[in-house]
């Protein structure tokens, strides 16, 4: 059995409320780079882009830890556009005060991945035998 992108997407989007809709080509993006840290931390999973699924039957925790893995990535994506907007200073325009949301975003990610360490390290099976 499989799982199919639509579980991960749904995940992904119960993270947070926006009212802008992301490009579908950028969230599988980001749902590549949650593969590639959920398969360096825990086990190989394969992505099949024709049938957009993984192939592995993932259970809920597998499918929630992915959907925090891209909004991690997406609050990066966030973050960097804070820090692009800060201080630009125009003729017309001056945004300066962009400070409190850096900050913000900072302190999210922080949380958001100290949560994601969490859980893959009670994924994680442990043995001293091996």
């Amino acid at each position: 059995m499989s799982t199919p992108y639509i579980l991960i997407q749904n995940s992904f989007h119960s993270q947070f409320q926006s009212k802008i809709i992301l490009d579908a080509d950028l969230e599988k993006q980001f749902l590549l780079s949650a593969i590639g840290d959920f398969s360096l931390d825990l086990y190989e999973l394969t992505w099949d882009s024709v049938n957009e699924e993984i192939l592995e039957d993932l259970k809920q925790t597998e499918i929630n830890l992915l959907g925090k893995l891209m909004y991690k990535y997406y609050l990066y994506r966030e973050r960097d556009k804070v820090l692009k907007l800060n201080n630009i200073i125009g003729k017309d325009v001056r945004l300066t005060g962009m400070a409190d949301s850096k900050g913000h975003i900072n302190k999210t990610i922080e949380s958001l991945n100290g949560e994601i360490s969490e859980i893959i390290n009670k994924m994680k099976t442990n043995s001293f035998y091996e």
